[in-house]
């Protein structure tokens, strides 16, 4: 939960100097912020993403089962722990609050969003994902070898994510598709690592 506060402060303080400076309403910000419904297309768009993430991660996970032994990843504080219901609290937790919804608030409702409004799509979705990428390439100081997943898993995941926040104007669907990809993950190195 602290790191849901933490992400989400650069949104409160841009909604805060907006509605101050630019007089614009709470629907105006909540719309800018990516925090609106958007059309129900791209929440199938969303599911189609989530079953290729999970199907991705398994068949990466069957290829190399060395990366369910890596300690590198924020998921990989579950590893070895029981299937109880605070365990399953805390992975829901995690996955749709911690990491899920403050992700996309920070990269696609704030980022994604105020670049989009200022450049081209391919332009502001490139920068975002690479901005989104950036923290993930802390990673390589633990696990050097796992460079590849490391470096190009955000890259497409960050790409993905924001082409859906740019074409629907919300970040719910890629909410979706982050915070139930990492409940996924999670509970994998829970149930499957050693």
């Amino acid at each position: 939960m602290v790191s849901f506060i933490f992400l989400s402060i650069p949104a409160i303080i841009y909604a805060l100097v907006v509605r101050l400076r630019e007089r614009v309403s709470g629907r105006e910000i909540a719309s800018r912020l990516g925090l609106v419904l958007g059309p129900g297309r791209y929440y199938g768009w969303a599911l189609g993403f989530l079953l290729l993430t999970v199907g991705g991660n398994f068949l990466l996970w069957r290829w190399a089962p060395s990366l369910m032994h890596s300690r590198a990843t924020a998921t990989s504080e579950f590893a070895g722990q029981p299937l109880t219901v605070m365990n399953l609290l805390r992975v829901l937790e995690f996955g749709l609050l911690s990491t899920g919804l403050g992700e996309e608030l920070l990269f696609r409702g704030l980022l994604c969003g105020w670049l989009g409004r200022r450049m081209r799509f391919w332009a502001a979705n490139g920068i975002q994902a690479a901005i989104f990428t950036l923290p993930h390439l802390l990673l390589l100081q633990q696990e050097p070898h796992l460079w590849p997943m490391i470096v190009l898993g955000p890259i497409l995941f960050g790409l993905i994510l924001g082409w859906l926040r740019l074409k629907s104007g919300s970040i719910f669907p890629g909410w979706i598709v982050h915070g139930w990809g990492n409940v996924f993950a999670a509970l994998s190195y829970m149930l499957w690592s050693v």
